[in-house]
């Protein structure tokens, strides 16, 4: 295998890693720490921990500092993460309809309270038999113009649309 068929996917793949790291930090706002490699990965994580503990430690006074609410262990922030409230379908349902055009956290509300999940406003969709007009003002009608017409239609469009 010649140099260059190596430095070509190497050269790729530092290409898509840049490309990456410009967009996570101009267009989502994140500030990117590079390394170079992962010894100096590892070394940033550890500088980073200790400044999070220094940083915590210098907040509360030191009978204070072993306190559970300051700084929990890993195995307890863990633990706290699984006793948690699970995310539900419905849950997951709500946040797809939020991403629909007109669909406010009201609207999404109103859509839940009437369909739980993606399966069940489907079926009634099925069960309005084609009739398109019907199918795109269901949730209007049903909500009592609770669910805007334009927001009716762009749910339907989501769900059953081609």
């Amino acid at each position: 295998m010649s140099g260059s068929s190596v430095l070509k996917p190497l050269w790729a793949a530092s290409a898509l890693l840049s490309d990456g790291c410009f967009t996570t930090e101009i267009l989502e706002g994140f500030d990117v720490q590079r390394t170079s490699g992962l010894t100096d990965t590892l070394r940033k994580y550890g500088y980073l921990t200790q400044s999070i503990v220094q940083y915590y430690t210098s907040l509360e006074p030191e009978d204070e500092v072993r306190s559970p609410k300051v700084c929990p262990p890993f195995t307890d922030f863990i633990k706290r993460c699984q006793d948690s409230d699970k995310m539900t379908v419905s849950d997951v349902f709500a946040t797809q309809l939020m991403q629909v055009p007109q669909v406010t956290e009201d609207v999404a509300i109103a859509v839940l309270d009437l369909y739980p999940t993606l399966l069940s406003l489907a079926r009634a969709y099925f069960l309005l038999d084609g009739d398109i007009g019907a199918q795109e003002e269901m949730l209007n009608k049903q909500s009592n113009n609770v669910i805007s017409g334009a927001a009716s239609r762009n749910i339907f469009q989501l769900v059953w649309g081609s």
